[in-house]
């Protein structure tokens, strides 16, 4: 199969999923900018593409979203000075929609995790993806992310739990 093709096919099979992963992280502009910027990577290394695309995908739009939250730090603080004033507070990252966006006892719960933690249990819980996938995408060893879930998932229970949500861990979460 020829390149352009072998491109086209992965775009089509996978493009809707990294437009998801990056909208639940950013507005909709910026999602379409996160694809566009994965897939120029992508085409740039179609040669070195793995088997299963897809986690790899999701590892250049995880590192594409942060190069853009650093450019954009660099831009409002450039602002900030210019303007005289002092630096701009955010609201935690995790602001995007996604599954269960609905639920505030459980966004705030995440937003009180680090960025490590929140994006391990997002990976698993929005984007639908297994330990080993979720490994690829963070560049971890499996191991090390069975590890990491597992006190993620646990920080998350005792941040639910502090609100008072203790009902909604599941009973292996829980201590």
């Amino acid at each position: 199969m020829d390149a352009q093709r072998r491109f086209e096919e992965l775009y089509r099979a996978h493009a809707d999923r990294v437009h998801a992963y990056a909208r639940r992280r950013s507005d909709a502009a910026v999602a379409d900018d996160v694809v566009a910027e994965v897939f120029l990577v992508a085409w740039r290394r179609l040669g070195e593409m793995p088997d299963e695309p897809f986690p790899w995908l999701l590892g250049v739009a995880r590192r594409v979203l942060a190069n853009r939250r650093r450019t954009d730090g660099r831009a409002a603080a450039l602002r900030d000075r210019l303007a005289g004033s002092g630096p701009r507070h955010q609201a935690p990252d995790g602001s995007g929609t996604g599954p269960g966006s609905g639920d505030t006892s459980v966004l705030r719960a995440l937003a009180t995790l680090g960025e490590r933690d929140r994006e391990l249990l997002l990976l698993i819980a929005w984007e639908g993806l297994g330990q080993p996938e979720v490994a690829e995408v963070l560049g971890l060893r499996p191991g090390t992310v069975s590890v990491r879930l597992h006190r993620a998932r646990r920080r998350l229970a005792d941040a639910l739990a502090a609100q008072g949500d203790d009902f909604l861990v599941p009973m292996e979460v829980r201590r």
